[in-house]
């Protein structure tokens, strides 16, 4: 046990003794790669006193969904109107309905920012920093997007629905929708099925603070960092098929999965984004 803690000290005592006032301001600079929550990013750093590092970067999201979720569609009324219809002489349907279908859907990340950040080393011989800092999009962009496709059977009893219905006196046109507490949203075409998306829009400027260990201008040529942080944002608007969500309570009332149910509650309780972030410096000069 004793080894233990004088390891522990030991490793605390090297975290604090990487020189820090061998920088001076504006003539240095570093260039970085990372990796994190976020996604992935580019930054450059210079420090401007020997506690402050000012820090310039891009951040973008990976491709590919993060997971899939199912998205229940209520289609008992196009049965129940196929079955109306197929009272009439002649009528019939190649492709039925069920009393109720599924969309599964891909959930992906759609943050790409542009970042200023300040790091404060406390001590000006440690490693310790307190990072702070705003990010920006410049386009409108959903920090969360959700995707996905009717089965081409559901999409094709519709067509096939309302190819009939338009034959009869005061055609009807029907919808498949999508339910979120008291609004439905009509699904669309895509590729030839039926194609919906919603999104969680924040404001395009957002703040972020954390806490890491490292140098963002490494004493040597190559230095590494991790930190923790949160980005915070505000204005948080849920939309689905290209219309605002009125209540966000109506999404947790309506047909996501349980999985994406936690997810629109927690952005509904807490305004902040974590971060975890692990970061590769390059210093140049």
């Amino acid at each position: 046990m004793k080894k233990y803690f004088l390891f522990l000290i030991s490793l605390c005592s090297f975290t604090m003794v990487s020189a820090q006032d061998n920088m001076e301001a504006f003539r240095h600079l570093s260039v970085g790669a990372e990796a994190g929550l976020h996604g992935f990013g580019v930054e450059v750093a210079v420090p401007v006193q020997k506690h402050f590092v000012l820090k310039a970067g891009y951040n973008w999201a990976p491709g590919g969904d993060l997971f899939n979720t199912d998205i229940n569609i209520n289609t008992s009324g196009l049965k129940s109107a196929q079955e109306e219809l197929e009272q009439l002489p002649g009528v019939s349907f190649t492709n039925r309905f069920k009393d109720e279908s599924t969309v599964n859907a891909g959930v992906r990340m759609g943050i790409h920012n542009y970042k200023v950040m300040l790091n404060w080393y406390p001590f000006t011989n440690g490693r310790l920093y307190v990072a702070g800092g705003a990010y920006y999009s410049t386009k409108d962009e959903n920090m969360l997007e959700l995707s996905g496709q009717t089965t081409q059977n559901d999409w094709a009893a519709l067509n096939e629905l309302n190819d009939k219905a338009e034959e009869l006196p005061g055609g009807k046109k029907y919808d498949m929708e999508v339910e979120f507490g008291s609004q439905k949203y009509a699904i669309s075409e895509k590729d030839g099925c039926g194609y919906m998306e919603a999104g969680f829009k924040i404001d395009p400027l957002k703040y972020y603070l954390g806490i890491g260990l490292g140098r963002c201008v490494p004493n040597r040529f190559m230095g590494l960092q991790f930190e923790v942080g949160a980005l915070i944002y505000h204005n948080a608007v849920l939309t689905c098929q290209g219309q605002t969500v009125e209540s966000i309570g109506d999404a947790l009332e309506g047909s996501l999965s349980s999985d994406a149910k936690e997810i629109v509650e927690y952005v509904d309780k807490y305004p902040i984004y974590p971060q975890l972030t692990l970061r590769l410096s390059f210093r140049l000069f």
